[in-house]
Order: C-alpha cells, then sequence, then structure tokens
C-alpha cells in the first residue's frame, strides 16, 4: 500500500467518525435538560419478539446540565416498539451522583425508565437512601429533569431523628429541601422520635 492509498483510507476514516460524530451531537434525541453524555452499556443476550425486545443486564448512564449523573441498571429490560423511550426494567438499583458528592442510591423490584430525560419511576419495594434520609415505598418517582423525587404509597421515612409513617415525601436534590404530607392534609404519623441519647 503506497503512501496515497494510506492517506486516502485514513481520510476516508475521519470523514465517517466526523459524520457520526456529528450526527450524534445535532440530531439524537437530547431533553433540553440532559446533555448528550447518554450511553447503554449491556450484554450480548438480547431476545425479541415481535413487539417486544429484552437486554439482559442494562446499564444506563446519563448527566444532566447541572453535571449530576444518574447511572441505572437492571437484571432484564423490555422495550415496546409503541413507547420507544420507555423501557420497563426488572430487579433495579440506581444511583444519583450529584455534583457535590452527594449520592443518592435507590433500589427496586420494577421500574419504568425514560431514555429520552431519564425520569423513572421505581415499583414494588422501592428503597430509597440519601444523606441521612431512609425511605421505604410502593413507589417513587425519580424526576432528573427536576432535581426531584416523590415517594408514595405505603412509605416510611426514618432520618437521624424520627421515623414516620406518611403518604407522600417529596426531595429537592438541588436546594436538599424535604416536604413530607399526608394526601388528605391530616397530620403525619410519627413512630418513633429519638432524643439526643439514642
Amino acid at each position: 500500500m503506497n503512501n496515497k492509498t494510506k492517506l486516502q483510507f485514513f481520510l476516508i476514516l475521519l470523514v465517517v467518525f466526523l459524520c457520526i460524530v456529528f450526527y450524534l451531537t445535532y440530531f439524537s434525541k437530547n431533553d433540553t435538560n440532559l446533555t448528550s453524555k447518554q450511553k447503554i452499556i449491556s450484554n450480548t443476550d438480547i431476545s425479541e419478539s415481535s413487539k417486544k425486545s429484552a437486554i439482559k443486564d442494562m446499564l444506563y448512564e446519563s448527566y444532566d446540565d447541572k453535571g449530576n449523573k444518574f447511572m441505572i441498571k437492571s437484571k432484564t429490560s423490555t422495550f415496546d416498539e409503541k413507547k420507544k423511550d420507555e423501557i420497563s426494567m426488572i430487579n433495579v438499583e440506581a444511583k444519583i451522583i450529584l455534583v457535590d458528592g452527594a449520592i443518592v442510591t435507590l433500589m427496586s423490584d420494577t421500574a419504568i425508565y425514560n431514555s429520552f430525560n431519564s425520569n423513572t419511576k421505581f415499583i414494588e419495594n422501592v428503597k430509597l437512601k440519601y444523606l441521612d434520609h431512609k425511605i421505604n415505598s410502593d413507589n417513587i418517582d425519580v424526576i432528573f429533569t427536576k432535581s426531584k423525587i416523590e415517594a408514595y404509597n405505603n412509605l416510611i421515612y426514618k432520618n437521624s431523628d424520627v421515623i414516620l409513617s406518611a403518604d407522600k415525601v417529596e426531595l429537592d436534590l438541588f436546594n436538599k429541601n424535604t416536604k413530607i404530607s399526608m394526601f388528605d392534609n391530616s397530620k403525619v404519623k410519627i413512630l418513633k422520635e429519638y432524643n439526643g441519647n439514642n
């Protein structure tokens, strides 16, 4: 292979590479609150039916415009052609790594992940840990585009001071505020209160 042929081959590869980068940067789906740093890492174990495709051991990563990182993985994930942005997951683990170094960890039996904006609905036996907050509930929604988490249904909330039974807990990951409430505006039930000696 002479130098001219090598140069032509190199230029062709360079053009193909630049076309791929250009396409991923400007034409792939991006929410205004997300950067283009999204990727799927998975094993090659894929099964298909006429309407759904399944992937085993899938890991999805994304970043918001503030630099917070969201990682979610599942034992099995299915994609429905009718709802292309929604991924149904089984045996789910997730982490949100905030720019200040704080980490939110979540686990659930199932989840519905939106690959367009990373918003996720965790369903059944959901466990959350964030700073000194611990939440067990049937449902937790991570609204990644708003840096917000909402937990509800059969909810038990714990922190270093108290254990509560409530209908809903809202965590704002941006300003670290927590709001605990009941759907009918009744008082939140205190199950256990700690004092300085405990």
